[in-house]
């Protein structure tokens, strides 16, 4: 039997958690049994990652912002044009900006459609605006994937959606077979992986390394990423007066390469978090993870085992945390543990697995679907 077309629809192709988990499905799928393909509405530098995987790639071009609400029904268009051209048996979709035109594509020509949802909660009004998008088009949806346990309550309480159309396979990354080499010696560094959002918390672990600094005078902070409070951020590290301890970095693309230099990461997020593919990355690499008790991370992260887990919003608990995993023994035993842990539980082979089933499955039901109702 031939594989089973599969069509990932992405917002864009830059570096983002729900891009990268569509370019890890595409990738990481049975290719025997599918055969995906990636329409984005927009560029960017995972398109060479799928180019080198032989996965075909169609680009809209579509704009971002105001004028990418605006075109809104072009891109709808364009989506059912692919879909006429396609014919997959399945349709996937990341991202909330990917749904309103999809899946008013869907309504002229039905297609087992599965949505991937990848947070756990929202600030302000993109709550709303989830919410409304779903009691408005959500009929269209044939499955959820969730990627986290946790989240299965966001989606169900604040969604409204059925458990019963709500699927679990947690995030997964690449795991080195080999244990990776513990943190080198010297002083302290610790990474933070993160967008500059607020809800990321970089303002608690700035009070919390300047804690610390009092035990590690010689410690460093690498802050790896770029967003809307980078100018605030930047502020807060010269009045605290840390300005010599604190690199940010901007937008990184080797956080394999910062994660060797690194003793351990840290993550303060107070919201939204899910299943972050930086903490992932950090304990597949062998480093300790010490990060805020929030969304998915507890499913991920085994307090005092590969890490340490903080209540968020505690600066004194974070730098108390941080602290623990500046010690050079505890820093290479919580990653060796978190190595492990990833290797066992959130590898890509096992994880492609189960989506290929995930995604056969849905195709399968929605074709079952079709036929009793055309036989009633």
């Amino acid at each position: 039997m031939s594989a089973r077309r599969v069509l990932l629809v992405v917002p864009e192709l830059g570096r983002g958690g729900a891009e990268r988990h569509a370019v890890l499905t595409a990738t990481a799928v049975d290719r025997d049994r599918l055969a995906p393909h990636v329409l984005a509405l927009r560029d960017g530098p995972l398109r060479a990652d799928l180019e080198a995987a032989g996965v075909p790639v169609t680009v809209l071009g579509t704009p971002s912002g105001r004028a990418g609400i605006a075109a809104l029904p072009r891109t709808r268009d364009a989506v059912r044009a692919e879909l006429d051209r396609l014919d997959p048996a399945l349709v996937t979709g990341y991202h909330v900006a990917v749904d309103l035109p999809l899946r008013t594509a869907l309504r002229a020509r039905p297609t087992a459609h599965l949505t991937w949802k990848h947070t756990y909660g929202h600030v302000g009004h993109r709550g709303l605006r989830e919410r409304a998008l779903e009691r408005a088009t959500g009929a269209v949806v044939t499955r959820y994937g969730a990627v986290c346990h946790t989240q299965v309550r966001y989606l169900t309480d604040e969604l409204g959606i059925a458990p019963h159309r709500i699927d679990v396979v947690p995030n997964a990354v690449a795991v080195p077979a080999a244990p990776p080499a513990p943190p080198p010696p010297g002083p302290p560094v610790l990474l933070v992986p993160a967008a500059m959002r607020a809800d990321k918390g970089h303002d608690v672990v700035l009070r919390a390394f300047r804690r610390l600094l009092r035990h590690h005078p010689d410690a460093r902070l690498l802050l790896a990423g770029d967003g809307p409070c980078r100018s605030a951020i930047e502020d807060r590290v010269r009045a605290s007066g840390t300005a010599g301890s604190v690199e940010l970095l901007g937008l990184r693309h080797d956080v394999p390469a910062l994660l060797r230099e690194a003793t351990c990461c840290v993550l303060g997020s107070w919201a939204v978090e899910c299943f972050p593919y930086a903490l992932l990355e950090a304990m597949a690499a062998g480093r300790a993870v010490v990060a805020t008790s929030v969304g998915g991370i507890p499913e991920m992260v085994d307090d005092g085992v590969t890490g340490a887990l903080v209540p968020p919003h505690d600066d004194v608990a974070l730098a108390a945390a941080m602290r623990r995993a500046c010690d050079p023994a505890t820093a290479a035993r919580w990653g060796a543990a978190g190595h492990v842990r990833a290797a066992t539980r959130f590898d890509l082979p096992r994880w492609g697995a189960a989506v290929t089933e995930l995604f056969t499955r849905t195709s399968e039901r929605f074709v079952r679907g079709r036929t009793e109702e055309g036989e009633t």
